[in-house]
């Protein structure tokens, strides 16, 4: 008898792994075209939180929205430069305009000054004014002594003249008020902050200025172990901070 010839040609386990070899490489590109995508978004959102928290440089900043093949940011021709704001000014400028300020005060509100009721200082950063609750409250109230109210207006003249925004924060002692109209501490500081905002503002200072705030008994100037420390505790401070544009 005749012996047959073998087959020609690859083996049949050949066929089965060069097919499994094509379809890992379509996988491969796949995921290659998938993080290529990805990494494109990142440089979009890194370049837009970079523009959004911070604007000075966004002249130079690019257009988180164009984004060039290479995954760099490209400033479209469309932009306009952005005007830099003025530079503000010096340091020793500033603190003699806050003296300046404080010394108007001393002058204008002298008594109730001398008689510890009030006090002024000029920081780095504004001027602040403390009332001492014994003049303008009745301990557990928010209306203004009639007497020291004119005292406030006199304030709010000198406010008017005086540039930046107005905050005033009412405090109070670590002791839970005892009063069926007012909830809480939180409660009393920041209506007699707000009566204090009200007094300002019928005195002329524009009402965009003013900021009326309660911090309860979480900021004490003293530590709230005698009455006299509770007292010093108890008060009403006016913050003048100059206003960055």
């Amino acid at each position: 008898m005749r012996r047959r010839r073998a087959a020609s040609g690859a083996p049949a386990w050949m066929t089965t792994f060069a097919d499994l070899m094509a379809v890992l490489v379509v996988f491969f590109v796949m995921l290659y075209a998938f993080s290529t995508i990805d990494a494109e978004k990142y440089e979009q959102l890194a370049n837009s939180l970079r523009q959004t928290l911070n604007p000075e440089t966004s002249e130079e900043a690019a257009d988180p929205s164009v984004i060039d093949l290479e995954g760099h940011s490209r400033v479209p021709s469309t932009v306009e430069p952005v005007e830099r704001p003025t530079s503000p000014p010096t340091e020793e400028t500033g603190e003699e305009e806050r003296r300046e300020v404080v010394d108007e005060i001393r002058r204008a509100l002298e008594e109730p000054i001398q008689k510890g009721l009030i006090k002024v200082a000029a920081g780095k950063s504004g001027v602040l004014i403390r009332f001492e609750e014994q003049a303008m409250f009745r301990t557990g109230d928010v209306r203004i002594d009639p007497d020291f109210r004119r005292a406030l207006i006199t304030l709010a003249g000198i406010l008017q003249g005086t540039p930046g925004d107005v905050r005033v924060a009412g405090h109070t002692d670590d002791r839970p008020i005892q009063s069926s109209r007012f909830r809480s501490n939180w409660a009393l500081s920041a209506e007699r902050a707000v009566s204090v905002v009200h007094a300002f503002e019928e005195g002329g200072v524009q009402p965009e200025r003013l900021v009326a705030e309660g911090h309860a008994h979480t900021r004490p100037v003293r530590s709230n172990d005698s009455s006299e420390d509770r007292a010093r505790n108890r008060r009403v401070d006016v913050y003048i901070f100059e206003r960055q544009e």
